[in-house]
């Protein structure tokens, strides 16, 4: 420091009212203590998880910049992606373009500069990335569009690790990231095998994290801060009701796979060693386990499940998950390791819920969907950031979200704010499976309850109104994970009751 500079600080540090900041800097953080000592919830907190999920990337999204974009390293695309003219964000019903995807960084980054750990749930392309990009570049060549994926992964990557350089950031494969149709992803296949160094260099890993990635699109890590606890990601795409393995060397044609079946053999061993080494555990997955409430209560012809006419009408209109052979035996085996498992983490639907898994009592387990950022399904870009302690377990958990969607773009930055903390909002002690539950009952049985959850559901969107008679269909799924726990719960309700001969 100057001389001169020193003299000004001297002269400043002895006016009154630079004494008056002083007493200010000194008090204000042990007020800020003592008001977070009133916090319960997140009072023993020791660490903080950033979860993003559905990004649902489209580079593609100013068709005149695609041909650079192609020819460019992906070291170059942010260049290249800031000479467009189309300045406004992706709006409702759209996938996520450049400005978006900038502005949910960099809010990310407000929000937690210095996360512990930041976790990607699945589906970094955009929806139908293939057809974009061959109506765009009359390109039918397999790879200069495989090329141009890579690229596209490429630079979501760096631009994560720009932002969050000493973090782990571990990504997990949504039914959209391949280079075949959707929900094809293939064990051993040309993607996963492509991405593998990607995917471990962001999670700084090293060669074991590849060798399963490339198999299962799966692995197993210790979690970066937490002494006894392990990360398993979980490529659930296999378990999907949509699934059918495509092989990219031959023309994405359909071929036989057992990575279903492998993949629940390789959590079954891992979370017995889990259990043998004392150790606890966090699972991460993109399509959850259970019924798909929205595509029950939406289906392709319009007409609600829950308007048929019989109960067996309504039944027949239920849409699950998964195969409902692998849904019950991920619930057997997260029932048998219910003291092992802390908390699972998951996207795909692109609203803020949750599923509640196995019988009433201590240890139950849970399931957090996280929101999207990609606001095609007309619900608000949000992200969360969870706290937890030091035994793995979760203290609270925080939802962000984008305000003024139809606005941003061009001179008009975008706003996000906080949208929610889960323990102020359902006013329950943590975030654990015994609140969920408790929180699910609540929306069950009252409309106040329900209305505030519809709400949240919608990440604060008001683009698309869910008809009344859908809401039950979608609470539901909460806890119905198996067909006939759903129905018990939406048809038996919505079905009338023949009247007794």
């Amino acid at each position: 420091m100057s001389c001169a500079a020193e003299n000004r600080r001297r002269a400043t540090d002895c006016h009154p009212s630079s004494r008056l900041r002083t007493y200010i800097l000194v008090l204000l953080p042990l007020l800020l203590i003592s008001g977070a000592a009133g916090q319960p919830a997140r009072k023993n907190a020791t660490g903080r998880l950033l979860i993003a999920s559905d990004v649902h990337f489209n580079p593609m999204a100013d068709p005149s910049l695609v041909a650079d974009l192609a020819a460019a390293d992906s070291s170059q695309w942010e260049t290249i992606l800031q000479r467009s003219k189309l300045a406004a964000f992706s709006s409702y019903g759209q996938d996520t373009n450049w400005w978006l995807l900038r502005s949910a960084l960099e809010a990310m980054v407000r929000a937690e500069p210095h996360p512990a750990l930041v976790m990607f749930t699945g589906d970094l392309l955009a929806h139908d990335f293939r057809r974009t990009y061959q109506s765009i570049t009359h390109d039918s060549e397999p790879e200069h569009y495989r090329a141009f994926v890579l690229k596209t992964v490429d630079f979501v990557a760096l631009e994560f690790r720009k932002r969050f350089v000493a973090a782990k950031i571990l990504l997990t494969p949504g039914n959209n990231d391949e280079y075949c149709c959707d929900y094809s992803i293939e064990a051993n296949g040309a993607f996963l095998l492509d991405t593998a160094e990607r995917a471990r260099d962001l999670a700084m890993e090293g060669e074991p994290f590849s060798a399963t990635w490339k198999s299962l699109g799966s692995y197993s890590l210790e979690h970066p801060k937490l002494h006894g606890v392990r990360i398993l990601s979980l490529n659930t795409i296999f378990w999907s009701a949509h699934y059918r393995a495509a092989s990219f060397s031959h023309g994405c044609a359909t071929v036989n796979s057992t990575a279903a079946s492998d993949l629940l053999t390789w959590l079954k061993s891992q979370l017995a060693e889990a259990e043998q080494a004392h150790e606890k555990v966090w699972l991460m997955f993109h399509i959850p386990p259970g019924i798909d409430g929205w595509a029950t209560t939406h289906p392709y012809d319009g007409t609600a499940a829950g308007t048929g006419s019989s109960a067996a009408s309504c039944a027949s209109s239920v849409v699950p998950m998964w195969v409902p052979e692998w849904t019950a035996r991920f619930d057997s085996l997260l029932e048998r390791y219910r003291s092992t498992v802390l908390a699972s983490f998951a996207g795909h639907t692109h609203v803020d819920d949750f599923r509640v898994i196995g019988t009433d009592g201590a240890n139950r387990q849970f399931v957090l969907i996280d929101p999207a950022i990609s606001p095609i399904y007309d619900q608000n870009p949000g992200f969360r950031i969870v706290d937890f302690r030091s035994d793995g377990t979760l203290a609270d958990q925080t939802t962000y979200f984008l305000t003024n969607l139809k606005q941003a773009g061009g001179k008009t930055g975008g706003r996000w704010r906080r949208e929610y903390t889960f323990s102020r909002r359902w006013k329950v002690p943590q975030l654990d499976g015994a609140s969920l539950a408790k929180i699910y009952d609540e929306i069950a049985t009252r409309n106040t309850a329900r209305d505030l959850w519809l709400h949240l559901y919608m990440v604060s969107s008001s683009a698309a109104p869910i008809p009344a008679k859908d809401v039950r269909g979608l609470y539901c799924a909460i806890s119905g994970l198996t067909q006939q726990g759903y129905e018990s719960c939406y048809c038996a309700a919505t079905v009338p009751e023949k009247p007794s001969p």
